[in-house]
């Protein structure tokens, strides 16, 4: 993956952060008071922090590189730093002090623009040092921290012309940014995987047989990419939509992405029981072509419903036979366990052999239960995110409810390509 198509979003993420959007909301009141000196200031004291810090990565560039694997370690802990370390700090009233010019020399005043430009916010820490991971391993310090420069630092110059109500829905957002971006940056690891190679590693496992203790984190990796994978992450907008769609209240999403979850876990662990008798050919449990088609027509009942295009109304929930929030995702979940076989074949059917390769039926399901657990780690950061936005989807409810219409019709024709596919 190269920077060029992170840093922006990283950028732009920085931006709406807690305790960089109150900056910016301060600064908003210079500029809008026509005090314009301000910009470039901000821009010329951007660059020159950024810069500097580019350079001290350009100096420990030429003597570190960091692996592809250190990458995906460094976006992991930033991914759990903004996941729980902020809503952690926000409970215990913990507050890290800001890096800037009037924390360091408190009795001066400076300008705004450049006490902004020169300071670190403690929420923008966790970027930089992604950013300094990415320049280890990409070897363009210069780029990548003027590119984050430029994309933190263009909105601050837009938020003066943003009308005083969208400033409102925008500032009942900010508390969920945290987790939106540690979801996002967990998603990304995804991308910074190569599956080829990852293929290539679990057909190396199969050749010989392992102990259960080893093959107990090789399970949970292998689940937890195989939700990343390019085929896969589509679906993930699906647990968002039916979440939104029929649950409001914080704990019936938790136990909506929990209901989801145990269907992963039951499932799967059938699966690994079967392979494990032998009884039944994989290819006979996994009707994928059955499953596509279903979960195709039933996305499009609900996406032509949630955009009032029938010419009668149907419920989602009534839907789904079962009546409590955590039991009416189960059969999503085991619909998604199944209907997503052909893009996740190579890893989801390794995955069963390792654990058929243990020769116990007992710990055979326990490791596709642990693979289960992987594979459900980002449906419950998706729930996490959902829970964080729910006072804003309950004054929302009519827009957000067509635009999951909308995904929903895309994803309509996703599964029923898949349909094809493995019908053709």
């Amino acid at each position: 993956m190269s920077p060029l198509y992170a840093v922006p979003v990283l950028g732009a993420l920085s931006f709406f952060t807690p305790c960089m959007w109150n900056v910016n909301l301060l600064f908003r009141a210079y500029l809008k008071r026509g005090d314009l000196k301000q910009i470039p200031l901000l821009f010329l004291s951007r660059l020159l922090i950024f810069n500097l810090i580019a350079l001290l990565f350009y100096a420990l560039s030429g003597r570190i590189t960091l692996s592809e694997k250190a990458l995906l370690v460094v976006h992991g802990v930033v991914a759990v730093v903004f996941i729980l370390g902020f809503p952690f700090m926000k409970r215990f009233g913990i507050a890290p002090f800001d890096l800037s010019p009037q924390f360091f020399f408190p009795e001066r005043k400076f300008p705004p623009g450049l006490g902004l430009g020169l300071s670190l916010p403690y929420c923008s820490i966790p970027f930089l040092a992604l950013l300094g991971a990415y320049s280890l391993h990409f070897k363009e310090p210069f780029l990548i921290f003027n590119l984050y420069s430029l994309f933190v630092t263009v909105p601050t110059l837009i938020l003066p012309f943003v009308p005083d109500r969208l400033l409102k829905t925008l500032t009942s957002l900010i508390p969920a940014v945290p987790a939106l971006t540690g979801f996002l940056l967990v998603l990304a690891i995804g991308l910074l995987v190569d599956f080829g190679n990852l293929n290539i590693y679990v057909s190396s496992l199969l050749q010989e047989r392992h102990s259960f203790l080893f093959l107990i984190p090789v399970m949970f990796l292998l689940g937890f990419f195989t939700s990343l994978g390019p085929s896969t992450l589509p679906f993930l907008p699906v647990v968002f939509g039916l979440i939104v769609t029929k649950h409001q209240r914080k704990t019936d999403i938790v136990l909506s992405v929990l209901g989801f979850s145990t269907a992963f876990l039951l499932t799967h662990a059938f699966a690994g029981a079967v392979a494990s008798l032998g009884a039944v050919v994989l290819s006979d449990i996994f009707r994928t072509d059955l499953f596509n088609l279903i979960l195709s027509a039933l996305l499009l009942l609900i996406a032509l419903n949630l955009l009032n295009l029938l010419p009668f109304s149907v419920e989602v929930a009534r839907l789904n036979p079962f009546s409590s929030a955590g039991a009416s995702s189960f059969l999503l979940g085991v619909a998604y366990t199944f209907s997503l076989c052909p893009s996740c074949t190579s890893l989801l059917l390794g995955a069963i052999v390792l654990s058929a390769s243990t020769e116990s039926i007992t710990e055979a399901v326990l490791l596709m239960g642990v693979y289960a657990v992987g594979r459900a780690v980002p449906v419950f950061l998706s729930g996490l995110v959902v829970s964080t936005l729910s006072d804003f989807l309950k004054r929302n409810y009519a827009y957000v409810n067509r635009l999951v219409g909308v995904i929903f019709l895309i994803l309509s024709g996703y599964f029923f390509k898949n349909f094809l596919e493995v019908v053709l």
